[in-house]
């Protein structure tokens, strides 16, 4: 109970500070301050046949019902506030972390030192990389489908402990309920069925026959079927399969997205065990050919690895499954099947994150010498002070939308995005001539964007420049 005591707790006072953190440009207000849907209940029925930004009149192709519930209970009881929303996010959140420590606990029973394990998984909890998804007022989804898969997790071992049916109800409608939270959930009953193979191979649960695996996952693949049709067909708002909505040599080219796919896969592991330079609107190269330097190396850390995991399976089959939760969880963002909004987010390591910590826990609970598990729990616990530390410090970044963007033109100065944005923060402040010099900055870098004309035209009008706005 200790331990589970201050995982929850120690998220809460690391991001404690953040509940001043503001609305900010972008998915705040398409989300939030712009959304109808959250503002009267008569909307309820479109939270499920309409696509997540509807209510703000804007299209998407995410579909995402229990955020506008949990969006709409905050809307009718603490209002339109910040720290509300933030405070939905943490909560979240420190009960991942709960049932993390719970579920690793158990699939390590036998050489389980909840010492260890509690720190690692607090190591998770404060992660610098998590803070894109708590620090930002509408960063509720990453945080609540992990939640949702974790309690299904935790209730399928409970119920083959057990034997009692309604904790495979709980796991079943965890993972609906995960689906209607963010559509990376899909991923559930691959994870599931994994968790099982594992927990049967340490001597968890007895050995079972095929056909009671297919007994006890069928539905769970069945439920995944049926979303995947529901979101090519019905709920197919724009085009589930590509957000881009037009061809380029990323979406036409497969192996160029693998390609540059195991990049992506190295540099999530780099960032998952060092955390430096966290970018929450990280621009990356697309490559186009397997001989590129980082696409080998990436490749031969990556099947190094594997190679590792598959060897392991046999003396240490939870380091296999961490490995095998890491690559697995990240399928949806992968740009594999469905070509989504970004090469690659830092914060969509958020979930897969947990099948490396899996894998290290597992590693350091072979450790038997008194000493040196002294000496890995201090150092453990020094990793603990450092993240935590690094972790506070980002919060700022996030606190408005001037603050935020100026953090993402330090680490991408090129974001045409970022300029805009930037200029249009400093209009809002009545700093004119600064904001045209952040317009003609994005307008220098892409001239694509009629918007920004728009925006630089309007600032020329305010400062009376009739001649320069004309000419926009």
């Amino acid at each position: 109970i200790f331990w589970q005591l201050l995982i929850f707790s120690l998220p809460f006072i690391i991001y404690i500070h953040s509940l001043k953190n503001n609305f900010m440009f972008g998915d705040d207000e398409t989300i939030i301050l712009n959304n109808v849907f959250l503002k009267n209940w008569k909307y309820f029925p479109k939270f499920f046949t309409e696509n997540f930004f509807a209510g703000s009149g804007t299209l998407t192709d995410f579909w995402r019902p229990l955020q506008l519930i949990i969006y709409s209970l905050i809307a009718h009881t603490a209002g339109i506030k910040p720290w509300a929303f933030h405070l939905s996010s943490i909560l979240f959140h420190s009960l991942c972390g709960v049932f993390i420590f719970i579920i690793f606990y158990k699939l390590m029973y036998k050489n389980a030192k909840p010492a260890i394990i509690a720190l690692m998984v607090l190591i998770w909890s404060v992660h610098p990389n998590h803070t894109e998804d708590l620090a930002g007022v509408s960063g509720l989804g990453s945080p609540s489908y992990l939640f949702w898969m974790l309690l299904g997790l935790f209730s399928f071992l409970i119920f083959e402990e057990k034997k009692k049916w309604y904790f495979y109800i709980i796991c079943l409608t965890s993972f609906i309920f995960a689906l209607f939270s963010k559509e990376s959930a899909v991923i559930f009953p691959g994870l599931l069925l994994g968790m099982h193979i594992t927990a049967i191979k340490t001597g968890l649960f007895h050995k079972i026959s095929i056909k009671d695996y297919l007994y006890r996952h069928f539905v769970f693949w069945l439920v995944a079927l049926f979303y995947i049709i529901a979101r090519l067909t019905f709920l197919n708002f724009s085009n589930t399969l590509n957000f881009y909505n037009q061809s380029n040599i990323f979406t036409q080219n497969l192996h160029y997205r693998l390609f540059t796919l195991f990049t992506v896969f190295t540099h999530g592991l780099r960032i998952i065990i060092f955390p430096c330079g966290i970018n929450p609107e990280r621009s990356w190269l697309v490559f186009t050919s397997f001989f590129s330097l980082n696409v080998v190396l990436s490749f031969l850390i990556l099947a190094i690895i594997s190679t590792v995991a598959i060897i392991s399976w046999r003396k240490n089959p939870i380091f296999s499954f961490g490995i095998f939760w890491f690559f697995f969880s990240y399928l949806p963002m992968s740009n594999i099947v469905a070509q989504i909004n970004a090469v690659v987010c830092d914060h969509w390591f958020y979930a897969p994150s947990v099948g490396i910590f899996l894998s290290i826990t597992s590693l350091f609970l072979l450790i038997k010498n008194n000493l040196y598990q002294k000496v890995l729990l201090v150092f453990l616990g020094v990793v603990i002070m450092a993240f935590s530390i690094r972790t506070f410090s980002l919060l700022p970044h996030w606190n408005n939308s001037e603050s935020y963007f100026r953090f993402v033109l330090a680490r991408e100065p090129y974001s045409v995005r970022g300029w805009n944005n930037l200029a249009m923060c400093l209009s809002d402040r009545g700093e004119a001539n600064d904001a045209i010099q952040c317009y003609l900055r994005a307008i220098k870098l892409s001239d694509v964007y009629a918007q920004t004309h728009n925006n630089l035209a309007n600032e020329y009008l305010n400062l009376k420049r009739y001649d320069l706005a004309e000419k926009e």
